[in-house]
């Protein structure tokens, strides 16, 4: 079956529902995730925990993808993995709760660390499969401009962090969790009941069509490109807020709404030149991406003010938004059919790596 040339826009706006579910949960994760750990008397486990997250957030979403091709090309079940992953969100989500709501005496408190640890595996199961069904939303050359508004909507939700912490702390813990819970599983149901028989149909006859392999070299240039984009990432949210606090100290608070500030920046200026990106040849954009990473970054390091120091920082989030237009849209360019799903799983595991890195050095 042909691909249309139409953009398949309510897929996409479902996609970018669930993108908002899942950047919520994160928040609210990283927001109670010390506080839970010290009202229940697990502190000696924060450690652990942050290394068991960088661990899971560059491993499973290659597995959850090698297995959902797999299940695909085995019983022509593509949603499996992204359904359990969801299911088993969602249900984690609750039983957190339940665990909250009973209260530190509880004996139930024995389990919290368990469910935080199979909670950060089950919200990277659907994560690949559900980005690798991007391939079927639009044709290849339109992919930029899908990425585009998924990451402006994505990078936004990051950027008004203070905005939803506020509110998480209004609700309060066992009630974020409920709200967490139920944000998941009905954008990850709309997502995928939206998600049309006929871009089913696209997968599984691609994925049957063709016994080519994708190359070791393929994978290399993925996970490549993969790691760039991650260290884009990690060098505004993980670096750059600590370079401002130890290097101006007199700028100490504003130092996180300025990585805040440079992620809205760069997921702007990416949505308003998707479409002429979708004009280029993508090889091209990523050489362009990584020189203005790399002057950016050795400019801050190097940097002899503050103002210098915030006009690398917007270098650094120009090539952070440009790779992000056209890394999944690479991966998918170089990968066999058979293997989509792996080889996105493997993208985002890679750009997962050097943000793991600096939380585990910086805690």
């Amino acid at each position: 079956m042909e691909k249309s040339n139409q953009v398949k826009w309510p897929e996409i706006l479902s996609l970018a529902a669930l993108n908002v579910a899942l950047v919520i949960s994160w928040i609210a994760y990283h927001e109670y995730q010390p506080i839970l750990l010290e009202n229940f008397s697990f502190t000696d486990l924060s450690s652990f925990l942050v290394i068991s997250k960088a661990i899971i957030l560059v491993i499973i979403p290659p597995m959850a993808g090698l297995t959902a091709d797999y299940l695909l090309r085995k019983n022509g079940k593509f949603f499996v993995i992204f359904t359990v992953g969801i299911g088993a969100t969602a249900m984690i989500f609750m039983v957190v709760a339940s665990i909250i709501g009973a209260g530190p005496a509880n004996d139930l408190k024995v389990f919290l660390p368990y469910m935080i640890l199979l909670w950060l595996i089950s919200m990277n199961l659907f994560v690949s499969p559900a980005y690798s069904m991007i391939e079927a939303f639009a044709p290849a050359k339109k992919l930029p401009v899908v990425v585009g508004f998924l990451f402006l909507v994505t990078e936004l939700i990051y950027a008004l962090e203070p905005v939803v912490v506020s509110l998480v702390r209004f609700f309060g813990d066992t009630l974020t969790f409920i709200v967490g819970g139920v944000l998941i599983s009905v954008s990850g149901f709309f997502f995928h009941k939206i998600c049309s028989a006929n871009v089913m149909s696209f997968r599984k006859d691609n994925a049957n069509a063709t016994k080519k392999k994708t190359s070791v070299s393929a994978y290399v240039a993925i996970i490549g490109v993969g790691f760039f984009l991650g260290a884009g990432k990690a060098v505004l949210v993980e670096y750059f807020p600590g370079f401002i606090a130890i290097n101006f100290p007199n700028h100490e608070q504003l130092a996180a709404y300025f990585s805040l500030g440079l992620l809205a920046f760069s997921a702007i200026f990416a949505f308003l030149i998707s479409n002429k990106v979708s004009q280029m040849d993508i090889k091209k954009v990523i050489v362009m991406s990584f020189l203005l990473f790399v002057v950016g970054a050795l400019g801050i390091l190097f940097s002899p003010s503050l103002y210098f120091t915030l006009f690398a920082g917007v270098v650094v989030a120009a090539g952070f938004g440009l790779i992000n237009l056209v890394g999944i849209p690479f991966a998918i360019a170089n990968l066999s059919a058979r293997h989509i799903t792996y080889g996105i799983g493997i993208f985002i595991g890679a750009s997962e790596l050097l943000t793991g890195i600096f939380e585990i050095v910086l805690n």
